[in-house]
This record gives structure tokens, C-alpha cells and sequence, in this order.
């Protein structure tokens, strides 16, 4: 099935962890993301880590596709130095508290009650090198926690989980745990694969979604 098949299945409120390793960056499935959402007219903010989304955004360029969308959206930016979309609010790449306080504060004055937020984030494993012990681990990782179940937006973090496993083992199977929707990327040559491990939503749990970089659009 078609990735854009699976993202019209994920649920308000819902928080979805797509990992990947650094051989297989999804970098489609945020355009195919961002586009489907423009096109609905849906609202959308990016939290991008440390400049991630511009990774993201030079290899959907250098694919051929069109990235003018990427001009438009809304993003919070948690540290870094290169601006990409309309850049709606800047918080310190601090650890824990701190961090949470700092982005609960523009959050709240971008989300809505009266539309669902599409809300991809990028990067949230390289803000996890900063954490020097577990009880900051565990701060810095309420970002997603004290969210979970919020019906104002749907959450899709993309991850590294060749950084993630690096910088912070212990962090992987917490941020596996809180999710409802886990997928696992894989690329086999052209196509990429999204297999669902677990999923709050029966139609799409144990499934398997894709795209071919030869037939993208």
C-alpha cells in the first residue's frame, strides 16, 4: 500500500515514531506529508531540531521535486542556524525543563482548538546528546510524554535510530513505549518500506506501506 494511504489512517491525538537508519532518511514521506496537508488546507507545524528539516529539504531539491511548499509552513526551530519554512517561534537547544517550558510557550500560541495540527518533528534525538544523566533524559523526552493524547494534532517524529542508539540507547525502547503508532523504515534498493510494528489503530497495525523513488510525484 502507498505511504499516503497510511498517513490518512493515523488518528488526532495520536503520536507516531517513524525510524529509520542514516542509509534510509524518509525524506519522500515528509513531502508526500506536507503536500497532502497543503493541498487539504490542514494546519501544520514543524518542529525541526538543530536543522533538520533543512537536510530534509536539500535532498527533496536534489531529487528534482518541486519545494516551494517548504517556503509556507510553520516551524518552531530548537537550536541551529539555517531558517527554512515561515519561521513562527526559536527556542534554545537547552536540556530537560528548561526546553519543555521554553516550547510549551510558542506551542500553545500556534495550536489551535478549532483544527487538528498536522505536526511533524525532526531532529529530536540530536537535542538527546545534551542529556548528561537519565533524569534529564527523562525531562527532555516529557516533550513527548505530557502531549500523548493531545487531539489538537497529530504527532510524526521522524528518528535516527543510528544516532538515537548512539548518543542515548536507553532512550529508544521509552520513546518505542510512548508511541501508538511504531514503524520501521527500511530501503531495498529504489523502494523504501514502512512496516507498522504496533499500532492503536487495528486497520493499519501490522501492515506494510511504501514508495518507489522511481515513481514519486
Amino acid at each position: 500500500m502507498e505511504i499516503t494511504q497510511f498517513f490518512s489512517k493515523i488518528r488526532p491525538g495520536e503520536t507516531v515514531i517513524l525510524e529509520h537508519e542514516s542509509a534510509a532518511v524518509p525524506s519522500y514521506a515528509l513531502y508526500r506529508l506536507l503536500k497532502d496537508a497543503t493541498e487539504k488546507g490542514n494546519n501544520i507545524l514543524v518542529d525541526d531540531f538543530l536543522d533538520t528539516l533543512h537536510v530534509y529539504k536539500t535532498h527533496i531539491e536534489l531529487s528534482g521535486l518541486d519545494v516551494s511548499i517548504f517556503d509556507r509552513i510553520p516551524v518552531i526551530k530548537i537550536g541551529g542556524i539555517i531558517d527554512i519554512g515561515n519561521v513562527v517561534g526559536r527556542v534554545s537547544p537547552r536540556r530537560g525543563v528548561i526546553l519543555r517550558k521554553e516550547y510549551e510557550k510558542v506551542y500553545s500560541e500556534v495550536i489551535t482548538e478549532e483544527e487538528v495540527t498536522i505536526n511533524p518533528v525532526l531532529g529530536l534525538e540530536k537535542i538527546l546528546i545534551f542529556a548528561d544523566d537519565k533524569v534529564e533524559l527523562m525531562e527532555t523526552l516529557a516533550q513527548i510524554s505530557l502531549r500523548l493524547g493531545d487531539k489538537r494534532r497529530i504527532a510524526i517524529y521522524f528518528i535516527n535510530k543510528d544516532i538515537l542508539n548512539e548518543v542515548n540507547p536507553v532512550a529508544t525502547p521509552i520513546i518505542e513505549f510512548m508511541s501508538t503508532t511504531l514503524v520501521e523504515v527500511k530501503k531495498k534498493g529504489r523502494v523504501y518500506t514502512f512496516e507498522v510494528l504496533k499500532s492503536t489503530t487495528p486497520e493499519i497495525d501490522g501492515m506494510t506501506f511504501n514508495y518507489d523513488l522511481d515513481k514519486v510525484e
